[in-house]
């Protein structure tokens, strides 16, 4: 991915930085970060910067400062309470620059976000720290969030967008395309934002950004962008602008699948209408503040969301968006040559009326509504200028549950097909439901077409299926708090199989290329129930190659993968139909090869990121995703330091302490699919390699006799086919892709 230009030397004006990215066809993405605490609030910034994208940095201001009570965000910092944004106000502006020291150069500018119907202080605090772009609006910061009268919000915004255009590079962002979130129809989202933009550039800026959020439908999104696009053009000539999009302000999906489809959409948006920028929101949106790891993955989701969006069609030019907005924008404006106190008339006269919204100042006289092929309509325009234009349907009085389903309408059109999913199937049903379960029934086909697949491609080149062990005198050792399962095998204490490995070795003397599909059983602990990705019995396609490279293994993996995905891809496109599975998810997987970062690597990223991961250990369950969700293919990690996985592994001549091994990782969340590695095959070092890692070389009896005779190197993997198939068929957990589940903890058929 093409990332924005990082020389810190010079610095560039936001406005610019934005048309430039603009011009090289690249989306601008930015998060809604804000953190108290100045240490905090700098690792977001740094974060952000070194994502996998092409940035800028965002200060978010905290509730009190936006309200202009300064003097309780000073207490709260007093006592140590942290605070759900920035306190600019509060901080002294030296605090506020050492936090962006080093960081706003050429290639990373930094905006000051949530305006207030109180910005002076705001726009003195960012001016003074050095800051010379942010957001707000004398109307879309007064309604949904003051009961201030609107006059004084006016000639507030007044007094704050000349002090911010005696700056040079100033840019102020209008917030007037979202203002309430929801229910508002885009024409008068529009209008607004067109109406702030004018209203900026009259008090002098001459750098400003047309907001524009996401709502419910897409094709009526795409009308409003190209209408607020034509009406910038029309109304803000011989300006710098850009249009901004924001990801859905309303009610955010509460499944992760669902988070993330929704900003996939905002940022395809932005990128097929002509947005320069966008303003993200995480899979953690409905639940809390999200971390900044939180934040970098959403970037870098959007961003690739972005990259593959295309271009939107022309559409009609005189849409009903366009010609509703315009109507409003030229009402507004012939009611006074100062726009400020047009701005007051308008709402007097309900030329301007916001759905739903409480200010004492609005009317309250419109509404709006979900029609039912899911776009924003109006029920009720009451004194809008564009009665010529619409006639709303009669409709009967909103009621609180009519409200309340037109209010999640997005989040259950984003989560339904997971959490109806979910719901059939959590717990597991019985074997007779879940058997006969369309779903199961289209996972299951789709499990026996990648293993056909599979099977196929190892004949050909040269590997013989053997049948596994499936119980012995000792097993894999595991790890991560797995336990092993004992059997009474004659009066002799076995094992059941947590991994063939051992036997694959053994297998090496007599075929030299190998593979099974083994059943494994490993006890995980209860709570990794809740990851989505384990199960207390499993199978796994294992792999082993006499005489092979660790780098062999590698390239087998890549192309069994590759060919079991393009032959479901290719053979069952209506079954990835039936399970909501977009086949175009694989685009990136079958065009090249796959990533590789080294473990150590992959560890500074996730501590940039604000995740703690140790050095020493193979990458936590949250890691994971985290790196699982920044990629849009799957991609291997390398070089895990010894003591972090088990004897078998081979540690690099050349590189003491490191292991010659693998693991590959899907994209998408979905986390580790395989491991593999170069194996240990000398007697010496895997005595010392079982000792180093508490291992008693007394229970390996069989197997170290047969390595004191000598058995050939190799290198091998194992894929987890069940996780193979939950990523292959996009499913919300990994025992949907099993016939018979085994959930850790739960005792079942």
């Amino acid at each position: 991915m093409t990332r924005g230009v990082r020389d810190t030397s010079t610095a560039v004006a936001f406005g610019d930085f934005v048309a430039q990215a603009h011009a090289a066809g690249r989306l601008v993405v930015q998060p809604r970060m804000g953190f108290s605490d100045p240490g905090q609030m700098r690792s977001g910034l740094i974060a952000t910067k070194l994502a996998d994208a092409t940035t800028v940095g965002t200060i978010t201001l905290d509730s009190y400062t936006r309200v202009g009570a300064n003097g309780e965000a000073r207490r709260a910092l007093d006592e140590g309470v942290a605070l759900n944004g920035y306190p600019i106000v509060a901080h002294e502006p030296a605090t506020t620059a050492a936090v962006v020291e080093g960081l706003r150069g050429r290639g990373f500018p930094v905006q000051v976000r949530h305006g207030s119907a109180h910005p002076e202080p705001i726009v003195a605090a960012l001016v003074a720290a050095g800051f010379t772009a942010t957001e707000g609006g004398p109307v879309s910061y007064c309604l949904p969030y003051s009961r201030l009268p609107l006059r004084d919000s006016v000639d507030n915004w007044s007094r704050a967008c000349e002090l911010l255009a005696a700056v040079p590079d100033a840019h102020l962002e209008t917030f007037g395309g979202c203002m309430m979130g929801q229910l508002c129809p885009p024409s008068l989202l529009v209008a607004i934002s067109v109406l702030e933009g004018i209203f900026f550039r009259r008090h002098g800026l001459r750098s400003v950004s047309l907001s524009y959020a996401q709502q419910t439908d897409t094709a009526q999104d795409e009308d409003a962008m190209r209408a607020l696009r034509r009406l910038g053009h029309e109304f803000l000539d011989g300006v710098q602008w850009h249009v901004v999009v924001y990801a859905y302000m309303g009610v955010y999906p509460r499944t992760p699948r669902g988070a993330l489809s929704l900003l996939g959409g905002a940022a395809r948006l932005a990128a097929r209408t002509g947005g320069a920028r966008l303003i993200v929101k995480t899979v953690a949106e409905s639940a809390r503040i999200p971390t900044i790891a939180e934040n970098v993955a959403a970037l870098e989701h959007a961003a690739r969301e972005a990259e593959r969006a295309g271009t939107a069609p022309e559409g009609d030019a005189d849409s009903a968006v366009y010609l509703e907005a315009r109507a409003i924008v030229d009402a507004v404006l012939d009611l006074h040559p100062d726009l400020g106190r047009g701005f007051v008339r308008a709402f007097e006269r309900g030329y301007l009326d916001v759905p739903y919204c409480l200010h004492p100042d609005n009317a309250g006289r419109t509404r709006g509504h979900v029609d039912g092929a899911g776009r924003l309509a109006w029920s009720r325009i009451g004194a809008l200028p564009i009665g010529h234009l619409v006639t709303p349907p009669r409709a009967e009085g909103m009621t609180s549950a009519t409200l309340l389903t037109a209010l999640t309408h997005v989040e259950r059109t984003f989560d339904s097909p997971q959490l109806e999913r979910t719901a059939q199937m959590t717990p597991p049903p019985s074997p007779q439901v879940h058997l006969a379960s369309p779903v199961t029934r289209t996972v299951m086909r789709i499990q026996n077409t990648a293993l056909a697949a599979a099977r196929e491609y190892l004949r050909d080149n040269g590997f013989i299926e053997l049948l596994p062990a499936i119980i012995g005198p000792v097993t894999d050792p595991g790890g991560r708090g797995s336990k092993q399962v004992d059997v009474d095998y004659y009066g002799h204490r076995y094992k059941l199989m947590t991994s063939a490995i051992l036997y694959k070795q053994a297998s090496l003397l007599g075929f030299e290329k190998l593979f099974y599909i083994a059943p494994n059983v490993r006890l995980e602990p209860p709570e990794t129930a809740s990851t989505a990705r384990h199960l207390a019995e499993f199978h796994q396609l294992d792999v082993e190659i006499a005489g092979a490279k660790r780098d062999d293994a590698v390239q087998v993996v890549e192309d069994l993968v590759r060919v079991m995905v393009d032959r479901v891809v290719t053979t069952m496109p209506g079954e990835l139909e039936e399970l909501g599975r977009d086949k175009d998810a694989f685009a990136d997987l079958l065009a090249g090869a796959f990533g590789r970062v080294t473990h150590g690597a992959a560890v500074a990223d996730l501590r940039g990121l604000g995740h703690h991961q140790s050095a020493d250990a193979e990458i936590d369950w949250e890691g994971e995703a985290i790196l699982s969700h920044k990629s849009s293919r799957p991609f291997f990690i390398t070089d895990y330091p010894k003591g972090s996985r088990g004897f078998y592994d081979r540690e690099d001549p050349a590189q003491p302490g490191i292991l010659q091994n693998f693991d590959l990782i899907a994209p998408e969340g979905y986390g580790e699919l395989c491991s593999g590695s170069e194996r240990e095959y000398e007697y010496a070092r895997i005595v010392a390699r079982m000792r180093e890692s508490g291992e008693n070389p007394a229970k390996y009896g069989w197997y170290l006799q047969m390595v004191r005779e000598g058995i050939p190197s190799s290198a091998g993997f194992g894929i987890g086919i069940q996780r193979f198939v939950r990523y292959l068929a996009g499913l919300d957990s990994v025992w949907q892709a099993s016939a018979y589940p085994k959930i850790p903890g739960v005792v079942s058929a």
